[in-house]
């Protein structure tokens, strides 16, 4: 009888640790950003999201993210959406982060502007912010009262504040790893493409113009959390527009700039609310992503992540072992099935729960009958009938 394969010689890469400043990530899989959008209606941590991060946390991941943290009580997607602008939002967090600590998991939080991507429905402004005042329409229309404003100079020296001011809050909490969401039509990345940002000052036209508020940004959150933590950018590397809007070429003297200022790792992101690029997973759409992420290697020298229709462990590795990147998420996989890690190691493939790849769980948070994102095959959180 022939020695069985371990899972460190099945699965050498993906297994494997990494350290980032003081951080030791116990191996390179994580939980990314989910809008699941179960926080209490004032934004804060709530019971059934510490169930659902319980979960993830103890899905045998290295890391995962608190996604979608909002800055602003401006900018809201969801109602019960997480957010993080007031002190009541740090304490809500910090004894989940400390339970993910104990159990040898990262947990970070991912900082959200959601700009012209959201809704009126729950600020009190009336007027949602964008780089140019152009607005989304596929959240047009969703709200009736729907309004865009381009940002004054003051206003985007107030939002770096609230960036800022977010991750004091989120770092005072025990979060050791803070990301900026600078992807999929939102804030930060809308100022980045040519499509959205058609403004005439300091923070348009050139390239590193319409880079400058991502840049300034970073700048704000590396000094509110110092030297001790990890500074995490979830990049929008293509928007899907074309020479319209922003492609991965863009980012050629942007990269090095920002690693200037602190940032220490990458998370590669494709699309926006219009373009909507990885609904389905095929090869052809993995190729592309892979594609994208390959030519923001080459201008980094941080780790660059890879989460993006990622189905296994085996799909992981092999993206490891290409080299393309040095961490990987699964996203709808694990949350098809906490246990896929655990399944997989143990030899269980045939009893994980795959995630068919038809995007109705992103679908849910936008219908009216419910009031959370659900799975299709996952019986924790099945959608109801």
């Amino acid at each position: 009888m022939g020695a069985q394969t371990s899972p460190l010689d099945q699965y050498p890469r993906i297994l494997s640790p990494l350290k980032i400043r003081a951080l030791d990530f116990k191996n390179r899989l994580f939980f990314p950003s989910f809008g699941i959008d179960m926080a209490n209606p004032d934004g804060s941590f709530s019971d059934d999201l510490r169930g659902f991060y319980e979960g993830m946390a103890e899905s045998g991941c290295g890391f995962l993210l608190l996604g979608n943290s909002s800055v602003s009580p401006q900018s809201i997607l969801q109602l019960q959406g997480l957010r993080m602008h007031d002190a009541h939002h740090a304490r809500a967090i910090s004894p989940f982060i400390e339970y993910a600590r104990q159990l040898g998991v990262i947990a970070g939080v991912q900082l959200q502007h959601y700009g012209a991507q959201a809704t009126t429905q729950h600020i009190t402004s009336g007027e949602l912010l964008s780089p140019s005042g152009l607005g989304s329409s596929v959240f047009k229309k969703m709200d009736p009262r729907y309004a865009v404003r381009e940002m004054s100079r003051d206003d985007i020296a107030q939002v770096k504040g609230q960036f800022a001011h977010a991750a004091s809050l989120a770092h005072a909490a025990g979060a050791r790893l803070i990301q900026l969401q600078a992807s999929n039509g939102y804030l930060l990345s809308s100022f980045m493409s040519r499509h959205s940002n058609r403004r005439c000052d300091e923070y348009g036209g050139t390239l590193f113009n319409r880079a400058r508020f991502l840049i300034e940004t970073v700048q704000g959150v590396r000094d509110a959390i110092g030297d001790n933590a990890v500074l995490s950018v979830r990049l929008g590397a293509d928007d899907g527009i074309g020479e319209a809007g922003t492609l991965p070429t863009d980012f050629e003297h942007v990269i090095p700039a920002l690693e200037q200022c602190g940032v220490d790792m990458l998370e590669i992101s494709l699309g926006t609310a219009e373009t909507a690029f990885n609904v389905g997973r095929t090869e052809e759409m993995i190729e592309k992503m892979m594609s994208v992420v390959r030519v923001i290697r080459e201008f980094s020298s941080v780790p660059i992540g890879f989460a993006g229709l990622v189905d296994s462990l085996k799909s992981a590795e092999e993206i490891l072992s290409s080299g393309v990147a040095d961490f990987v998420g699964m996203g709808r996989a694990l949350f098809a099935d906490n246990d896929l890690i655990h399944k997989t190691l143990a030899g269980r493939d045939a009893a994980i729960f795959r995630c068919r790849w038809d995007g109705q769980c992103s679908k849910d948070k936008f219908n009216p009958k419910y009031s959370r994102v659900y799975c299709c095959v996952n019986p924790k959180y099945i959608r109801p009938t």
